[in-house]
């Protein structure tokens, strides 16, 4: 087990990138808890890359705050494990601070892979973005829980949280619950869900390439995972997570 508590003082920017790996047939039990703390005007931008062996249950949980002004950003890409727990809990207290979430993950086999991601709006113009996007396949589960909480007194907030899925076995169990909860008038709250297999017009075009329905589903499921690690300002880590994929 581990704990992390990430601190940006005030109009300081820090970026944090952790990285979980081990041997592809490593197993093993990992808990996390990392809290962070955007003071006023400043910015967190974490980044967790969970590229454990395929026996391992991993639960991470991470709490974080916002002061007035304040940004806290994070990316998350999930591959490895076969049970993964991750819980992301944000605080919007400060005036017009703001949180951003981009996760995207793959999920084959067996894996079972739980997200929970909430966000608590209390400051006045507080705003959230939340973006989830993957990849189903053979006998896996996922379960993505998205809330963004608009508290009584925060005026002029919005939120938006949005999630693609790409689902390419009839047996996989996905479950994705979007909650949106007001206690507070003047507020802009949307959420969207795309659920499904590659269309037949997306099939037709890679077919006419030469490219097998195989390959068009390995194609898709990179191109998922490539448009959130090139969120990630480290060459070396994409490389890593391109690389796990195709051996994935």
């Amino acid at each position: 087990s581990s704990a992390q508590i990430i601190t940006a003082e005030e109009n300081s920017q820090i970026t944090v990138i952790i990285d979980y790996t081990s041997l592809p047939t490593a197993e093993g039990f990992q808990a996390i808890q990392t809290k962070l703390e955007a003071k006023a005007y400043s910015k967190i931008h974490l980044i967790k890359v969970q590229l454990l062996g395929q026996n391992y249950t991993q639960i991470d949980n991470t709490d974080s705050y916002c002061a007035e002004g304040a940004s806290i950003e994070i990316t998350q890409i999930q591959l490895g494990g076969n049970n993964v727990f991750a819980a992301v809990h944000n605080l919007l207290d400060g005036y017009k601070s703001n949180f951003k979430s981009d996760t995207a993950y793959i999920c084959k086999n067996k894996q079972n892979l739980d997200m929970t991601y909430t966000v608590l709006h209390k400051g006045e113009q507080t705003n959230t973005k939340m973006i989830a996007k993957g990849v189903v396949s053979d006998s896996a589960k996922k379960t993505y829980r998205g809330t963004i909480d608009f508290k009584n007194g925060c005026h002029g907030a919005t939120g938006d949280e949005q999630e693609e899925t790409l689902l390419l076995s009839p047996t996989v169990i996905n479950k994705s619950i979007p909650i949106i909860l007001c206690d507070e008038e003047n507020v802009s709250g949307t959420h969207g869900a795309t659920l499904g297999k590659l269309g037949a017009d997306e099939l037709f075009y890679f077919k006419s390439r030469g490219i097998s329905e195989h390959q068009a589903e390995k194609i898709m499921s990179v191109a998922k995972i490539q448009s959130v690690a090139s969120l990630i300002p480290n060459q070396n880590i994409q490389e890593k997570i391109l690389d796990f994929i195709q051996e994935k």
